[in-house]
């Protein structure tokens, strides 16, 4: 029986696509997705960390989230943080936060299923895996679209080199990349076929 997944993704319309990658690769591994938190082995949220209130709601899904690794609360076994917050705060998130199993930082949306099969097998390492931020859409990755049925977002770049005072974008998102413009030519037309307009 394949193990089960309940995502959360908080925040942007960039992030949201961040989590459909993940939930495409997650369901092409085997893993089965529930929209039941409470069904879940593993409960995965993908996080903000831009502005206070964003942060705060974080924070409080993450805490409702851990109440399910409670025999009372549900079948979860394992809490992932992933996104922009442990991009952020890092160790310190991993210290404060000690019922997530595992942080994922922005580079990692790629190499989800593998980080929770490890944590399944009891092969956690670190629990803190973020890094550089160099992760890039593209069109080759399987992405499930959460969005209504005629529209989903198309994301065609990633990052700001502007180091504005008031924003963290540069730091949670590293330097501008621009996808190619071929590559994002041949996402939208997947989006189409699937009868996205």
């Amino acid at each position: 029986m394949p193990e089960t997944v309940h995502m959360v993704s908080l925040g942007c319309p960039k992030n949201l696509i961040d989590s459909e990658v993940m939930a495409g690769l997650l369901a092409r591994e085997g893993f089965r997705l529930t929209p039941e938190a409470t069904e879940a082995a593993i409960i995965l949220v993908n996080t903000c960390a831009f502005i206070l209130p964003a942060r705060e709601e974080a924070i409080e899904t993450i805490l409702r989230m851990a109440a399910l690794k409670t025999p009372a609360g549900g079948h979860c076994r394992h809490l992932v943080v992933a996104g922009c917050l442990p991009q952020r705060y890092g160790a310190a998130l991993a210290r404060a936060l000690p019922e997530v199993d595992l942080f994922l930082g922005v580079n990692e949306v790629p190499a989800v299923a593998v980080h929770l099969r490890r944590l399944l097998a009891g092969q956690t390492g670190r629990r803190n895996r973020t890094g550089k931020p160099t992760f890039l859409m593209d069109a080759g990755l399987p992405r499930l679209i959460s969005t209504p049925a005629a529209t989903a977002y198309l994301k065609i770049a990633e990052g700001c080199n502007n180091r504005c005072a008031y924003c963290v974008i540069p730091t949670i998102r590293g330097p501008y990349r621009s996808r190619p413009p071929e590559d994002i030519l041949r996402e939208a037309e997947a989006l189409v076929g699937q009868g996205v307009r």
